[in-house]
Protein backbone atom coordinates (compact mmCIF):
# COMPACT_ATOMS: atom_id res chain seq x y z
CA UNK A 1 0.00 0.00 0.00
CA UNK A 2 0.92 3.68 -0.62
CA UNK A 3 0.08 5.23 2.50
CA UNK A 4 -0.22 9.24 2.03
CA UNK A 5 -1.77 10.06 5.36
CA UNK A 6 -4.66 11.72 6.42
CA UNK A 7 -5.51 13.84 3.15
CA UNK A 8 -8.40 16.63 2.43
CA UNK A 9 -11.56 14.96 1.03
CA UNK A 10 -14.50 16.87 0.04
CA UNK A 11 -17.78 15.64 -0.80
CA UNK A 12 -21.47 17.09 -2.06
CA UNK A 13 -22.19 18.32 1.71
CA UNK A 14 -19.19 17.33 3.54
CA UNK A 15 -15.70 18.16 4.62
CA UNK A 16 -13.34 15.41 5.55
CA UNK A 17 -10.25 16.97 6.75
CA UNK A 18 -7.80 16.36 9.84
CA UNK A 19 -8.93 17.18 13.75
CA UNK A 20 -7.16 20.48 15.40
CA UNK A 21 -7.48 20.58 18.94
CA UNK A 22 -9.44 23.20 18.70
CA UNK A 23 -12.20 21.25 17.59
CA UNK A 24 -12.51 19.38 21.03
CA UNK A 25 -15.76 21.63 22.24
CA UNK A 26 -17.85 20.76 19.03
CA UNK A 27 -16.59 17.19 19.34
CA UNK A 28 -17.40 16.40 22.54
CA UNK A 29 -21.19 18.40 22.68
CA UNK A 30 -21.94 16.80 19.13
CA UNK A 31 -20.94 13.45 19.62
CA UNK A 32 -18.05 12.17 21.88
CA UNK A 33 -20.17 13.27 25.90
CA UNK A 34 -23.23 12.02 24.22
CA UNK A 35 -23.79 8.18 25.87
CA UNK A 36 -26.13 7.48 23.14
CA UNK A 37 -23.75 7.98 20.08
CA UNK A 38 -21.34 5.70 22.33
CA UNK A 39 -23.63 3.66 23.40
CA UNK A 40 -22.53 0.94 20.57
CA UNK A 41 -19.01 2.19 20.16
CA UNK A 42 -15.99 0.93 21.88
CA UNK A 43 -14.36 3.94 23.38
CA UNK A 44 -16.06 5.49 26.34
CA UNK A 45 -17.90 8.11 26.73
CA UNK A 46 -15.89 11.63 27.27
CA UNK A 47 -16.73 12.94 31.03
CA UNK A 48 -15.61 16.21 29.81
CA UNK A 49 -14.22 18.42 27.10
CA UNK A 50 -10.61 17.82 28.16
CA UNK A 51 -10.79 14.54 28.09
CA UNK A 52 -11.73 15.05 24.35
CA UNK A 53 -8.71 17.86 24.23
CA UNK A 54 -6.26 15.56 25.37
CA UNK A 55 -7.79 12.71 22.37
CA UNK A 56 -7.46 15.05 19.99
CA UNK A 57 -3.64 15.99 21.01
CA UNK A 58 -2.85 12.51 20.51
CA UNK A 59 -3.98 12.22 16.97
CA UNK A 60 -2.86 15.45 15.74
CA UNK A 61 0.60 14.68 17.21
CA UNK A 62 0.23 10.52 15.36
CA UNK A 63 -0.71 12.73 11.88
CA UNK A 64 3.06 12.76 11.48
CA UNK A 65 2.79 9.40 10.61
CA UNK A 66 2.04 8.66 6.79
CA UNK A 67 -0.49 5.33 7.25
CA UNK A 68 -2.53 7.66 9.84
CA UNK A 69 -5.99 8.07 8.82
CA UNK A 70 -8.78 9.99 11.07
CA UNK A 71 -10.96 12.19 9.52
CA UNK A 72 -13.23 14.98 11.42
CA UNK A 73 -16.09 15.07 9.13
CA UNK A 74 -17.68 18.77 8.88
CA UNK A 75 -20.91 19.75 7.50
CA UNK A 76 -20.31 23.01 4.97
CA UNK A 77 -23.78 24.35 5.70
CA UNK A 78 -22.66 25.17 9.08
CA UNK A 79 -18.70 24.56 8.75
CA UNK A 80 -18.83 22.33 12.03
CA UNK A 81 -17.61 19.17 12.91
CA UNK A 82 -20.25 16.52 13.02
CA UNK A 83 -18.58 13.32 13.71
CA UNK A 84 -15.10 11.22 12.88
CA UNK A 85 -14.14 8.45 10.36
CA UNK A 86 -10.94 6.23 10.00
CA UNK A 87 -9.12 3.31 9.47
CA UNK A 88 -9.19 1.78 13.02
CA UNK A 89 -7.09 -1.16 11.85
CA UNK A 90 -4.49 -1.76 8.75
CA UNK A 91 -3.42 -5.16 7.53
CA UNK A 92 -0.03 -4.50 5.10
CA UNK A 93 0.46 -8.29 4.54
CA UNK A 94 -3.38 -8.10 2.58
CA UNK A 95 -3.98 -5.02 2.18
CA UNK A 96 -7.09 -4.19 3.80
CA UNK A 97 -8.43 -1.28 6.15
CA UNK A 98 -10.89 -2.17 8.62
CA UNK A 99 -12.88 1.31 9.04
CA UNK A 100 -15.11 2.65 11.64
CA UNK A 101 -17.00 6.22 11.72
CA UNK A 102 -19.12 8.02 14.65
CA UNK A 103 -21.99 10.91 14.03
CA UNK A 104 -23.86 13.42 16.06
CA UNK A 105 -27.30 12.26 17.25
CA UNK A 106 -28.57 15.66 15.47
CA UNK A 107 -26.91 14.18 12.20
CA UNK A 108 -28.65 10.68 12.35
CA UNK A 109 -30.67 9.76 9.14
CA UNK A 110 -29.77 11.76 6.55
CA UNK A 111 -27.12 10.14 4.94
CA UNK A 112 -24.00 12.05 5.55
CA UNK A 113 -22.37 9.11 7.16
CA UNK A 114 -22.97 6.94 4.29
CA UNK A 115 -21.56 10.15 1.85
CA UNK A 116 -18.35 10.15 4.37
CA UNK A 117 -17.83 6.22 4.01
CA UNK A 118 -18.18 6.15 0.25
CA UNK A 119 -15.23 9.58 0.17
CA UNK A 120 -12.91 7.65 1.97
CA UNK A 121 -13.41 3.71 0.08
CA UNK A 122 -12.70 5.72 -2.65
CA UNK A 123 -9.95 7.52 -1.19
CA UNK A 124 -8.67 3.89 0.15
CA UNK A 125 -9.00 1.84 -2.39
CA UNK A 126 -8.07 4.48 -5.52
CA UNK A 127 -5.16 6.43 -4.14
CA UNK A 128 -3.95 4.49 -1.35
CA UNK A 129 -3.96 0.81 -2.69
CA UNK A 130 -6.41 -1.17 -0.54
CA UNK A 131 -7.69 -4.40 -1.85
CA UNK A 132 -10.48 -5.22 0.66
CA UNK A 133 -12.18 -2.77 3.13
CA UNK A 134 -13.75 -3.61 6.17
CA UNK A 135 -15.89 -2.86 9.08
CA UNK A 136 -18.17 -4.26 11.64
CA UNK A 137 -21.45 -3.54 14.30
CA UNK A 138 -23.73 -4.83 16.98
CA UNK A 139 -26.49 -6.20 15.38
CA UNK A 140 -28.21 -4.02 18.20
CA UNK A 141 -27.16 -1.11 16.32
CA UNK A 142 -28.58 -1.69 12.49
CA UNK A 143 -28.44 0.98 11.18
CA UNK A 144 -24.70 1.01 11.13
CA UNK A 145 -24.69 -1.77 9.16
CA UNK A 146 -27.44 -0.13 6.97
CA UNK A 147 -24.37 2.79 6.10
CA UNK A 148 -22.39 -0.43 5.48
CA UNK A 149 -24.62 -1.99 2.99
CA UNK A 150 -25.32 1.78 1.14
CA UNK A 151 -21.80 2.05 0.82
CA UNK A 152 -21.79 -1.80 -0.98
CA UNK A 153 -19.60 -3.75 1.71
CA UNK A 154 -21.11 -7.13 1.90
CA UNK A 155 -22.22 -9.02 5.23
CA UNK A 156 -20.08 -11.69 6.14
CA UNK A 157 -21.21 -13.64 8.84
CA UNK A 158 -22.01 -12.70 12.80
CA UNK A 159 -19.31 -13.60 15.50
CA UNK A 160 -21.66 -14.38 18.65
CA UNK A 161 -20.48 -13.12 22.15
CA UNK A 162 -16.98 -12.28 20.09
CA UNK A 163 -16.73 -8.31 20.82
CA UNK A 164 -17.23 -6.16 23.69
CA UNK A 165 -18.59 -2.40 23.86
CA UNK A 166 -20.16 0.16 26.10
CA UNK A 167 -23.08 -2.14 26.00
CA UNK A 168 -21.22 -4.72 27.91
CA UNK A 169 -20.13 -8.24 25.60
CA UNK A 170 -21.83 -8.23 22.33
CA UNK A 171 -22.29 -10.18 18.77
CA UNK A 172 -20.24 -8.77 16.19
CA UNK A 173 -21.44 -8.06 12.49
CA UNK A 174 -19.10 -8.30 9.73
CA UNK A 175 -19.01 -6.76 6.27
CA UNK A 176 -16.31 -6.42 3.93
CA UNK A 177 -15.91 -5.25 0.04
CA UNK A 178 -13.13 -6.85 -2.08
CA UNK A 179 -11.62 -4.65 -4.60
CA UNK A 180 -12.61 -6.41 -8.36
CA UNK A 181 -14.59 -9.34 -6.56
CA UNK A 182 -17.44 -8.04 -4.92
CA UNK A 183 -18.78 -6.59 -7.75
CA UNK A 184 -18.08 -9.30 -9.46
CA UNK A 185 -19.79 -11.56 -7.20
CA UNK A 186 -23.18 -10.59 -9.19
CA UNK A 187 -25.31 -12.89 -11.11
CA UNK A 188 -26.43 -11.49 -14.83
CA UNK A 189 -29.82 -10.78 -13.83
CA UNK A 190 -28.19 -8.48 -10.97
CA UNK A 191 -29.09 -11.02 -8.08
CA UNK A 192 -26.25 -10.93 -5.76
CA UNK A 193 -24.85 -14.13 -3.82
CA UNK A 194 -26.88 -12.54 -0.59
CA UNK A 195 -29.88 -12.58 -2.79
CA UNK A 196 -28.95 -16.51 -3.33
CA UNK A 197 -28.78 -17.40 0.20
CA UNK A 198 -32.01 -15.39 0.70
CA UNK A 199 -33.77 -17.78 -2.23
CA UNK A 200 -32.79 -20.87 -0.34
CA UNK A 201 -34.84 -19.98 2.66
CA UNK A 202 -37.90 -18.49 0.87
CA UNK A 203 -37.88 -21.08 -2.13
CA UNK A 204 -38.28 -18.35 -4.44
CA UNK A 205 -35.93 -18.73 -7.41
CA UNK A 206 -32.94 -15.89 -7.42
CA UNK A 207 -34.06 -14.35 -10.29
CA UNK A 208 -37.45 -12.64 -8.19
CA UNK A 209 -35.04 -11.09 -5.83
CA UNK A 210 -34.12 -8.01 -7.60
CA UNK A 211 -32.49 -6.52 -4.83
CA UNK A 212 -31.56 -7.75 -1.50
CA UNK A 213 -33.68 -8.01 1.25
CA UNK A 214 -31.30 -5.56 2.97
CA UNK A 215 -32.29 -2.84 0.55
CA UNK A 216 -35.66 -4.06 -0.29
CA UNK A 217 -38.70 -2.04 1.61
CA UNK A 218 -41.88 -3.96 2.78
CA UNK A 219 -44.88 -2.61 1.28
CA UNK A 220 -46.30 -3.15 4.42
CA UNK A 221 -44.93 0.55 5.69
CA UNK A 222 -45.79 0.18 9.42
CA UNK A 223 -46.74 3.59 11.20
CA UNK A 224 -45.06 4.60 14.65
CA UNK A 225 -48.46 4.62 16.01
CA UNK A 226 -48.85 1.09 15.37
CA UNK A 227 -45.70 -0.09 16.63
CA UNK A 228 -46.23 2.07 20.09
CA UNK A 229 -49.74 0.05 20.15
CA UNK A 230 -48.00 -2.98 20.13
CA UNK A 231 -45.21 -2.02 22.23
CA UNK A 232 -47.57 -1.51 25.37
CA UNK A 233 -49.70 -4.38 24.81
CA UNK A 234 -46.35 -6.36 24.72
CA UNK A 235 -44.96 -4.43 27.25
CA UNK A 236 -41.78 -3.71 25.70
CA UNK A 237 -39.53 -0.86 25.89
CA UNK A 238 -38.31 0.27 22.30
CA UNK A 239 -35.53 2.13 21.28
CA UNK A 240 -35.40 4.36 18.29
CA UNK A 241 -33.63 1.54 16.32
CA UNK A 242 -36.16 -1.40 17.97
CA UNK A 243 -38.37 0.79 16.58
CA UNK A 244 -37.57 0.90 13.32
CA UNK A 245 -36.26 -2.79 13.11
CA UNK A 246 -40.10 -3.71 14.86
CA UNK A 247 -41.52 -2.03 11.43
CA UNK A 248 -39.60 -3.53 9.45
CA UNK A 249 -39.62 -7.11 10.74
CA UNK A 250 -43.37 -6.44 10.69
CA UNK A 251 -43.99 -5.11 7.45
CA UNK A 252 -41.83 -8.15 5.88
CA UNK A 253 -44.33 -10.46 8.08
CA UNK A 254 -47.52 -9.18 6.12
CA UNK A 255 -45.53 -9.14 3.15
CA UNK A 256 -44.67 -13.13 3.73
CA UNK A 257 -48.50 -13.68 4.54
CA UNK A 258 -49.54 -11.52 0.77
CA UNK A 259 -47.51 -14.30 -0.88
CA UNK A 260 -48.98 -17.40 0.86
CA UNK A 261 -52.19 -15.77 0.35
CA UNK A 262 -51.47 -15.76 -3.79
CA UNK A 263 -50.33 -19.75 -3.98
CA UNK A 264 -53.24 -21.73 -5.27
CA UNK A 265 -54.07 -24.55 -2.99
CA UNK A 266 -57.48 -26.14 -4.70
CA UNK A 267 -55.71 -28.82 -5.45
CA UNK A 268 -53.78 -29.56 -2.39
CA UNK A 269 -55.41 -32.36 0.14
CA UNK A 270 -55.91 -31.09 3.96
CA UNK A 271 -52.95 -32.15 6.16
CA UNK A 272 -53.68 -35.18 8.43
CA UNK A 273 -53.09 -35.45 11.88
CA UNK A 274 -49.68 -37.73 12.77
CA UNK A 275 -51.89 -39.31 15.44
CA UNK A 276 -55.66 -40.83 15.20
CA UNK A 277 -57.96 -38.21 15.84
CA UNK A 278 -61.82 -38.76 17.19
CA UNK A 279 -64.18 -36.08 16.03
CA UNK A 280 -65.51 -35.29 19.19
CA UNK A 281 -68.60 -33.50 17.27
CA UNK A 282 -69.92 -36.91 16.02
CA UNK A 283 -73.36 -37.96 16.30
CA UNK A 284 -74.23 -40.39 19.47
CA UNK A 285 -75.16 -43.55 18.06
CA UNK A 286 -74.66 -46.69 20.18
CA UNK A 287 -73.44 -49.45 18.01
CA UNK A 288 -72.19 -52.00 20.14
CA UNK A 289 -74.88 -51.99 23.10
CA UNK A 290 -73.72 -51.49 26.84
CA UNK A 291 -74.15 -54.80 28.09
CA UNK A 292 -77.02 -54.15 30.36
CA UNK A 293 -79.25 -57.24 29.60
CA UNK A 294 -76.22 -59.98 30.73
CA UNK A 295 -75.36 -57.74 33.40
CA UNK A 296 -79.01 -58.15 34.78
CA UNK A 297 -78.74 -61.68 34.43
CA UNK A 298 -77.21 -62.09 37.61
CA UNK A 299 -79.12 -59.39 39.67
CA UNK A 300 -80.77 -61.29 42.53
CA UNK A 301 -84.01 -59.20 41.95
CA UNK A 302 -85.09 -56.73 38.97
CA UNK A 303 -87.23 -54.05 38.76
CA UNK A 304 -87.95 -51.76 35.30
CA UNK A 305 -84.43 -52.42 33.86
CA UNK A 306 -81.93 -52.60 36.81
CA UNK A 307 -80.93 -54.10 39.71
CA UNK A 308 -83.31 -53.94 42.77
CA UNK A 309 -81.46 -53.70 46.41
CA UNK A 310 -82.84 -53.66 49.77
CA UNK A 311 -83.44 -50.34 51.91
CA UNK A 312 -80.55 -49.00 53.73
CA UNK A 313 -82.34 -46.32 55.39
CA UNK A 314 -85.52 -47.16 57.37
Amino acid sequence: MKHLGTKTIETERLILRRFAVEDAEQMYENWAGDAEVTKFLLWPTHADVEATRKLLGSWVDAYEKEDKYEWCIVLKEKNEPIGSIGAVGLNEKVKSAEVGYCIGRAYWHKGYTSEALAAVMKFLLEEVGVERIEARHDPKNPHSGDVMKKCGLRYEGTRIRADWNNSGICDTALYGYVKGVTDAAKEPDGACAACRAEADVTGQPPAANKESSAKRQPKHQISDETIAYVGILAKLELDDAGREQAKRDMGEMLDYIDRLNELDTDSVEPMSHIFPVSNVFREDVVTNGDGAAATLLNAPEKKDGGFKVPKTIG
